[in-house]
């Protein structure tokens, strides 16, 4: 099976581009097409459709993925081993985040991380809602990353904190000056709110007292919101940490509702992962639980 090549596969059907793979491999696209073309003579049957602006699996394609994602991440783990015998520290981790973790946590974790690391090149792409990491950790697009929950199944978790939610106002708003937003007092307000499973146990919190919004507009992204609120359109609920990092005009007020945040890291099996990510996930609970 030489001619399989489970990297130059899983990038391409990850980026869904021959160009692209070819640029974030160093290929030239003619070289990713040669080699496309032997692992399909290897197979005996197509990998990939070309359509309009790309090319896509197979329907046979698709049976593959989940193999030559396997495979691909054991060729990753004997590299890296053989380079830790040679007594090197290399390798390449792909890290997603949620916008809380990533503008407040993120620059001194990869500060740290390559002082201690500096042969480990880290990747960061940002995401949004718990449902949407897990999905790219579990299936292979992320090696590991933090995630706003507590809860996952199918990829291994780990809690680092609860962070508190505050509620978010413009110097302008009518609760600007109050030392508490009262919970009873929000659904006289317009709020700007989340997708409810990008936020669980807000809004979950929320449901347990009996609390019903007026939600006027939904943004999933943090920054978004916040200007929104900025604007003075609505208040909103988010971690304290973000709320208290905030560049736009806003006041963050101490409220009852109880609500908090989850923030985890998780990997799709840390027995099984990479030797890069493993450094990486250990470094995080290192850092952030012995503080």
């Amino acid at each position: 099976m030489e001619k399989v090549n489970p990297e130059v596969f899983v990038t391409i059907a990850r980026l869904g581009s021959y160009s692209k793979a070819a640029e974030k491999l160093g290929y030239t696209k003619a070289g990713i097409s040669y080699i496309v073309t032997s692992m399909e003579e290897t197979a005996g049957f197509k990998l990939f459709n070309r359509e309009y602006g790309g090319v896509r699996l197979t329907p046979e394609g698709e049976v593959l993925r989940p193999h030559m994602q396997r495979l691909y991440e054991q060729e990753q783990n004997l590299r890296e081993q053989m380079d830790r015998i040679k007594g090197l520290e290399t390798g390449h981790v792909k890290v997603i985040s949620f916008n809380t973790v990533l503008v407040c946590w993120f620059p001194d974790i990869l500060r740290g991380f390559n002082e201690k690391y500096p042969g480990i090149e880290i990747e960061v792409s940002s995401c949004e809602g718990p449902a949407e990491g897990i999905r790219k950790i579990y299936e292979g697009e992320a090696d590991c990353g933090f995630l706003p929950t507590d809860r996952a199944d199918l990829i291994d978790l780990f809690l680092i904190r609860e962070e508190p939610d505050v509620a978010v106002v413009s110097v302008d708003h009518p609760m600007a000056k109050k030392k508490l937003f009262p919970a009873s007092e929000m659904e006289k307000y317009q709020l700007i709110g989340y997708p409810e499973e990008d936020a669980p146990f807000f809004y979950g919190r929320a449901k347990e007292l009996g609390i019903h919004f007026n939600q006027i507009m939904t943004v999933d992204n943090d920054y978004g919101n916040l200007s929104m609120v900025s604007q003075n359109l609505g208040f909103g609920v988010y971690p304290r940490m973000i709320a208290e990092n905030c560049q736009f005009p806003v006041k963050a007020i101490p409220t009852d509702l109880g609500s908090s945040t989850p923030i985890s890291i998780g990997i799709r099996s840390y027995e099984k992962g990479s030797l890069a990510a493993k450094a990486f996930v250990d470094y995080v609970l290192e850092k952030y639980l012995s503080e």
